[in-house]
C-alpha cells in the first residue's frame, strides 16, 4: 500500500465520521424538539384543566351568590320595601311590647297585643294586594291604615313619656307603624289605575257623547232603542249609532244629512253655472241649465262623500270602548236616490224629466257632421260628445244621437252610409 492510498483512505474515513456526527446531533436535534412539544402540549392542556376548573368555581361561587342576592338584583324596589318592613316593624313591636309593660302588662301578653296590632295591619294589607283586579281593595286598605294608625298612637304615647326631653323621637316611633304599610301599599296597589293618557282619553269619550246627545238627540233616541232591543254585548254602541243614523237621515255614512247633499249639489250647480261656456242663442228656459254631472242619461246627481267621513262611519270594532260582541254592520242607504230626491221639487215635479221640445233642425245638422267625423276616425257618438257640441241636457243629446243613428241604420240597409255605432 502506498503513502497516496493511505492517506486517501484515512481522510475517506474521517469524512464518514464527520458525516456520522452530523446524522448525530440532526437526530438529536429532532428528538429533542420533539420532547419540547411534547413538553408543551403537556403544560397546555394543564393550563386549560386549571382555567376550566377555576371557571367552574367561579360558576359555583356566583350561583351561591345569586341565590342569595338574585331576589335583589331581579326586584330591587321590593327588596328595599322589604328592608324597610323588617326595619320598621322590629322597633315597632318593641316599643309596643314597652309601652304596654310600662302600663302594668305581663310580658307574654304585652308581645302577643303587639303582635296583634301590627299582624293585623300587614294581614290587611297581603288581603288586600291578593284581592286586587279581582274586587274592590278599599276595605281592606282602610282597615290596614286603621290598624297602623292605632299601633302608631300607641308608640307615639309611649315615646313621648319615654323620650319627653326629645319628643321628635316619639314621632319617629310613630312612623315606624306607618311607613311600612305606605310603601307596601303604594307597591302592591301603585302603578294599576289608569295613565294620564287613558284619563285624558275617558274624558274626550264623556264629552264627545255629551256633543252627540244635544247636537242628535233624535238619532241617539233611536241608537238605544237598538241597543236595548239586542242581546247585551251583541251590538256595538258605534254600529247601533251608524243604524240609526241611516234611520233617521236616509244616509249611512254618519254626519252627511240631506240638507248637507242638497247644499253640495246646489253649490256644484252654481260653479258650473259660472265656469262653462253658455250657448249664444240657447232654445230651453232660463230655469233649466245645462246638467253638468250627467255622462249618462239614466244617472243622476251623486253626491261625493269625503272618505274621511267614510273611514270613520266605519271605523267602530277597535274603538277602545268595544263590547267585544259581535257588531252589526250598518245598512248602506241609496245616495244617489236621496240625492234624486232633494231635487224634487215642492210640487212633486223632477228637473231632470225629459225634455219634449221637438228637434231643432241646425242641432240635427251639428250632429250628422260630428257623426260623420266620428265615423272617420272609428270612434262611438255619444251623448257626451253632443252635449259638449251643443250645449243641450242629457235628454235631448239622447233623442239627437237616436235620430242619426236611425238615419244612418236606414242608410246602411239601403246600401248607404255604415250605421253610427252607440
Amino acid at each position: 500500500m502506498t503513502s497516496t492510498s493511505w492517506y486517501d483512505e484515512r481522510r475517506a474515513d474521517r469524512a464518514a465520521e464527520r458525516q456520522a456526527d452530523r446524522e448525530d446531533r440532526t437526530t438529536e436535534r429532532a428528538e429533542a424538539r420533539k420532547d419540547a412539544e411534547a413538553e408543551r402540549r403537556r403544560k397546555a392542556a394543564d393550563r386549560r384543566e386549571r382555567e376550566e376548573r377555576q371557571a367552574k368555581a367561579r360558576a359555583a361561587r356566583a350561583a351561591k351568590v345569586g341565590k342569595i342576592t338574585g331576589w335583589v338584583t331581579a326586584d330591587p324596589a321590593r327588596a328595599f320595601v322589604r328592608l324597610v318592613q323588617a326595619c320598621s316593624i322590629v322597633p315597632a313591636v318593641v316599643s309596643q311590647i314597652g309601652a304596654l309593660t310600662g302600663a302594668g302588662v305581663e310580658p307574654l301578653l304585652a308581645g302577643l297585643l303587639a303582635a296583634m296590632l301590627e299582624g293585623a295591619a300587614w294581614a290587611l294589607v297581603a288581603m288586600g294586594s291578593r284581592a286586587e283586579g279581582e274586587r274592590s281593595t278599599r276595605t281592606y286598605r282602610i282597615g290596614a291604615w286603621a290598624a297602623g294608625a292605632v299601633a302608631a298612637w300607641i308608640n307615639y304615647s309611649h315615646g313621648a313619656q319615654q323620650y319627653a326631653a326629645h319628643s321628635w323621637v316619639a314621632i319617629v316611633l310613630a312612623l315606624s307603624s306607618l311607613v311600612a304599610v305606605w310603601l307596601t301599599d303604594l307597591q302592591t296597589h301603585g302603578g294599576k289605575g289608569p295613565t294620564k293618557v287613558e284619563k285624558q282619553m275617558a274624558k274626550d269619550r264623556k264629552a264627545h257623547a255629551s256633543r252627540r246627545a244635544a247636537d242628535h238627540p233624535e238619532v241617539l233616541k233611536v241608537a238605544q232603542r237598538l241597543l236595548s232591543a239586542t242581546p247585551h254585548g251583541a251590538l256595538h254602541p258605534d254600529d247601533a249609532w251608524r243604524v240609526a243614523w241611516s234611520y233617521v237621515e236616509g244616509v249611512g255614512v254618519t254626519g252627511v244629512t240631506a240638507d248637507l247633499i242638497a247644499g253640495q249639489l246646489a253649490a256644484k250647480a252654481r260653479v258650473t253655472e259660472v265656469s262653462e261656456p253658455r250657448p249664444a242663442a240657447p232654445d230651453w228656459g232660463p230655469d233649466m241649465p245645462p246638467d253638468p254631472f250627467l255622462d249618462d242619461p239614466d244617472s243622476v246627481y251623486e253626491p261625493l262623500f269625503p272618505e274621511a267621513l267614510e273611514a270613520a262611519s266605519r271605523r267602530s270594532s277597535d274603538s277602545p270602548e268595544s263590547l267585544d260582541g259581535k257588531g252589526l254592520q250598518g245598512v248602506t242607504s241609496a245616495p244617489k236616490k236621496a240625492a234624486a230626491e232633494q231635487l224634487r221639487d215642492a210640487s212633486g215635479n223632477n228637473p231632470q224629466a225629459a225634455d219634449g221640445r221637438p228637434l231643432a233642425p241646425e242641432d240635427l245638422a251639428q250632429v250628422r257632421a260630428l257623426a260623420d267625423l266620428l265615423a272617420s276616425t272609428d270612434q262611438a257618438l255619444s251623448v257626451k260628445k253632443i252635449r259638449e257640441l251643443i250645449h243641450c241636457r242629457s235628454d235631448y243629446a239622447m233623442r239627437l244621437r237616436n235620430q242619426v243613428q236611425a238615419e244612418r241604420s236606414g242608410r246602411d240597409d239601403d246600401g248607404g252610409e255604415p250605421a253610427v255605432t252607440r
